[in-house]
């Protein structure tokens, strides 16, 4: 069977669930869901990338892992972290990375 992001997402939800002794988010659409992650990571990156691109901390400038590996991380991030909250945090949080990401444009 060919593995597919759904597939992987529902895999990686299901063992952060059982380590941590919890269920698997009721509050949506599991397929729904795990798409949103994704596309949450790929709009978290690109706006982090592009907001700190140049910027130096204590005289060093910024460096980002390959996209390759940061979006991934960041994917299993979200799942963690949304995992508990409702629909409407969930849709919140998606919409605040969304206004970011657009604002990118203008610039």
């Amino acid at each position: 069977m060919k593995k597919t992001p759904w597939m992987l997402g529902y895999w990686t939800l299901f063992q952060a669930s059982v380590r941590a002794g919890k269920k698997l988010p009721a509050h949506m659409p599991l397929k729904e869901f795990i798409n949103g992650c994704w596309r949450l990571a790929f709009l978290d990156d690109m706006v982090c990338r592009h907001e700190l691109d140049g910027v130096m901390v204590k005289g060093e400038p910024v460096v980002f892992p390959p996209k390759k590996e940061s979006i991934p991380y960041r994917y299993e991030l979200f799942l963690e972290m949304y995992a508990e909250d409702t629909a409407e945090e969930w849709e919140k949080a998606y919409s605040k990375t969304w206004k970011r990401a657009k604002a990118l444009r203008g610039k």
